[in-house]
């Protein structure tokens, strides 16, 4: 890729604030540029966002990455703003990808009534990052290690796909979350239709505006949300 295409997914926006002093001073109080090399640095972001960001559910979800880093968690939509803003400030440029997801992936999480109210499919993003002349699928960074080793725990014998609890994965036991210079997923197993790549965050709310009105409904703020985070920590408390 040229450099001044690459420079396209390099670029600060409004969500993607990296020059925002606490992303600012986060970056250099991890030494993050001085790493020794492209696929270290990466691995630090990525694992950082991982599991220094928890998972859980914010009252927005069109907001800033230095606005995640503040509140300390998120889903798909606001954790990959902050991977996106930390990767873009060490230099490596990435863009988002976008779906729909089928709301089985929130099953366990959500009683019978609230799994009634919640709306079939979900809008669900992740992020695309250049790597080595090559576009590299990044979604494992949605769910913490803590928690899904809690999930893990409370299902001792399980193997193979898994379907619940905030995962889609095939391999409940291995899931491919780890940095080895190739793409990660925890969600993935669950996404229902594409809706697009996006040079940021803003693009995506921009034309589909829905992933962030519903976050303004009743439902959403007084059932949905703290009900998947009650159950999100119920199940990390174990």
């Amino acid at each position: 890729m040229e450099s001044e295409e690459a420079n396209q997914y390099l670029r600060p926006t409004l969500l993607l604030d990296y020059d925002n002093p606490e992303i600012k001073a986060l970056v250099q109080q991890k030494g993050w540029h001085s790493l020794g090399s492209r696929s270290a640095q990466i691995d630090a972001v990525y694992t950082f966002v991982r599991d220094e960001i928890l998972y859980g559910y914010s009252r927005s979800f069109s907001i800033s990455g230095s606005h995640v880093l503040t509140t300390g968690y998120g889903n798909c939509l606001t954790k990959t703003t902050l991977l996106m803003t930390l990767l873009r400030a060490i230099g490596v440029p990435c863009r988002m990808k976008a779906s729909m997801m089928d709301k089985v992936l929130h099953r366990g999480l959500l009683g019978p009534l609230a799994y009634r109210l919640s709306p079939d499919f979900l809008y669900h993003g992740w992020v695309n990052m250049l790597y080595n002349g090559k576009w590299i699928e990044i979604g494992g960074h949605i769910v913490d290690r803590p928690y899904l080793q809690k999930l893990q725990a409370k299902y001792p014998d399980y193997m193979g796909s898994f379907y619940g609890y905030g995962i889609a994965v095939l391999n409940f036991r291995n899931p491919p979350i780890r940095w080895e210079e190739g793409d990660t997923f925890i969600q993935s197993k669950a996404r229902a239709g594409t809706l697009g790549t996006y040079d940021d965050p803003d693009s995506f709310f921009a034309e589909y505006p829905e992933a962030q009105q519903r976050t303004h409904g009743i439902c959403y703020q007084k059932i949905l949300r703290p009900t998947l985070n009650k159950s999100i920590a119920r199940l990390r408390e174990r």
